[in-house]
């Protein structure tokens, strides 16, 4: 039977007609287009970077031979770009198929072993594309792969002095790995008057690599001109604003994700990187943070607001396309950077911080703003209902902020405190309030940084809503797999919300001929309200590759005692990467 292939001569009406089809796009290198018996295109739940160790084992099976797709690397690509890269990973058999969830890019497996053709077509956009690998038998994890819009080049090893660096051109993409314990990466650029030099890494966010990056600034004699760390999450990110005509030198240099007792730079082959580097227009963030537009690929932003470097008050920013995971970017042509944004679809109204008072005269709603001077304290005025419950929430360091919120609502008819936080959680620091409206009327919610910090990137999106019974049903893993004849036990967790009291029906569904799974119960009390166990087993003798959901049904007992459906089913979710919410997850059948 042929294999199912995307071809990037496609044009667009082709894209457009074939993903709604929830047809596998898989890259094989024939060029031409079909289907694969069992395999659907869809969300697939994958967590990149995390290999299935514990396949099968939970019913006793163990299946060997497992494909591992770790990263590609180096692990980025321009739009319209046509480049060979290295995969890293094992491999049992050779080729395998790649599948990604942009209609746009395609992965096709090279004639040598590891190596693979990536084809970005002129129709991509900046940003994540997820790819998964698959044997006759297994698949791997999804792993990132970055797009940009500028062809990226390669560190030159070695580069670890001001002597020997890896001359950039600017604006420019620099790709590299800091391969081994003690590693400096040292790059030179040439610098003017006046010129705001921006310098940014991608690793440990998106690209998950495991490292706690540091970026320096030197001049010719060594002396340390500026010193980045922890701007984006964990990710490094250097602004100067130039002296006079010279060249400058930027050195990366990393620690361990999670320290330990070494003293000295990290290095590792899991410590790729991508490294921007411009004196021109860079896109630091666009607000609000945590919000999504329905617009189409290539449509001008509306009612986004842009923030970063050298950026011209004329330029409008377009959306990028959006994935079959969700995730889209928001770009800027002729700028570096983008911000990556998930599938969370806008709801409610959306304010801006502005000279004018702000009034949000209904839930939900939220408010974008940035802390830019030390000291400040922005405000913004809520109307409220009596008796109703309320939920007001920061999203900065969740967005890779390095805001340190701190929230307070106060009621503005005689000044009392109605509620204060500035972390919701030990490590988690983005704050939120719950109170209760005592009248009907307004009040006012204030936002700060706990230590006066201020800047570009102490921005934050407050997002407010009336507080109801929730529910969020999750598994650990993206990808599982199980050998013909035998069963896998795949753990489910229920976290109940705000006094969410239902009893819950739980079920795989999707699954091929020859597999079974009963569906298991939660009830709103015991252990059951908080993890359940799903039990698939697989006939003797089959085999199969595709996607399956976990289904959850809410049910309520009728006049006669029955359970029936109370709501629409919904699906369980797998974080990827810790941005994406995915419902749908691969299952191999080996025989």
């Amino acid at each position: 039977m042929p294999i199912p292939v995307f071809c990037s001569k496609c044009d667009d009406r082709e894209v457009e007609y074939l993903l709604p089809l929830k047809s596998l796009l898989v890259s094989s290198g024939d060029g031409d287009m079909g289907y694969r018996s069992q395999v659907r295109w869809g969300n697939f739940l994958p967590r990149p970077f995390l290999l299935l160790v514990f396949i099968g084992c939970f019913s006793g099976n163990c299946l060997q031979a497992q494909i591992q797709l770790d990263r590609f690397f180096p692990p980025a690509v321009g739009v319209g770009q046509s480049v060979e890269l290295k995969v890293e990973g094992k491999f049992p058999n050779w080729p395998i198929e790649l599948v990604t969830d942009c209609g746009n890019v395609s992965v096709q497996s090279a004639e040598k072993s590891g190596q693979v053709l990536v084809e970005v077509n002129e129709l991509a956009t900046p940003g994540v594309v997820w790819v998964r690998g698959l044997d006759e038998t297994s698949a791997s994890a999804l792993v990132p792969l970055l797009i940009e819009p500028l062809v990226p080049v390669a560190e030159v090893e070695p580069n670890e002095t001001l002597e020997n660096a890896t001359q950039v051109e600017m604006p420019g993409i620099v790709t590299g790995r800091l391969s081994k314990s003690g590693e400096v990466d040292t790059f030179r650029v040439g610098v003017k008057e006046g010129e705001t030099l921006v310098v940014s890494v991608i690793a440990n966010q998106l690209l998950q690599s495991p490292m706690d990056a540091v970026l320096q600034l030197v001049d010719p004699d060594g002396h340390v001109l500026a010193q980045a760390d922890d701007q984006r999450g964990l990710d490094p990110q250097l602004v100067y604003e130039v002296k006079r005509d010279q060249t400058l030198w930027v050195r990366l240099f990393a620690f361990p994700e999670t320290p330990n007792s070494t003293i000295g730079f990290a290095g590792a082959a899991t410590f790729v990187y991508e490294l921007r580097v411009t004196t021109g227009a860079f896109v630091d963030h666009v607000l609000p943070l945590n919000q999504q537009s329905l617009a189409g690929a290539g449509e001008a932003t509306v009612g986004v607001v842009a923030q970063g470097w050298n950026l011209p008050d004329s330029a409008a920013g377009k959306y990028g396309t959006t994935n079959q995971f969700g995730g889209r970017s928001i770009f800027w042509p002729d700028a570096l950077g983008w911000q990556y944004q998930t599938a969370q679809v806008a709801r409610g109204d959306e304010f801006f911080e502005s000279a004018e008072p702000v009034v949000m005269e209904k839930t939900p709603c939220s408010y974008s703003g940035r802390i830019a001077v030390a000291g400040e304290i922005d405000r913004v005025h809520l109307a409220v209902k009596k008796g109703k419950k309320y939920r007001v929430a920061v999203h900065a360091r969740r967005s890779g902020m390095i805001l340190d919120s701190v929230l307070r609502v106060v009621d503005l008819k005689d000044g009392k405190e109605l509620g204060r936080n500035d972390d919701l959680s030990r490590g988690k620091y983005d704050s939120r309030v719950d109170f209760t409206a005592k009248d009907d009327e307004r009040v006012e919610v204030q936002i700060s940084d706990l230590v006066d910090g201020f800047g570009m990137r102490h921005a934050y999106t407050v997002v407010v809503a009336v507080v109801e019974p929730s529910l969020e049903v999750t598994v650990a893993e993206d990808h599982f797999a199980v050998k013909a004849g035998e069963s896998l036990e795949i753990p489910v967790t229920i976290s109940r919300r705000d006094g969410y009291d239902a009893k819950l029906q739980i079920s795989a569904v999707g699954l091929p001929k020859g597999m079974t799974a009963e569906a298991v119960v939660s009830e709103p009390k015991g252990d059951s309200s908080k993890a359940v166990k799903l039990k698939i087993t697989a006939a003797a003798g089959i085999s199969h590759q595709g996607t399956m959901q976990i289904q959850v049904i809410e049910m309520k007992a009728d006049d006669a005692g029955d359970d029936v459906e109370e709501r629409e089913p919904f699906y369980a979710k797998h974080e990827l990467a810790r941005i994406l919410g995915i419902d749908e997850f691969w299952l191999s059948v080996a025989p």
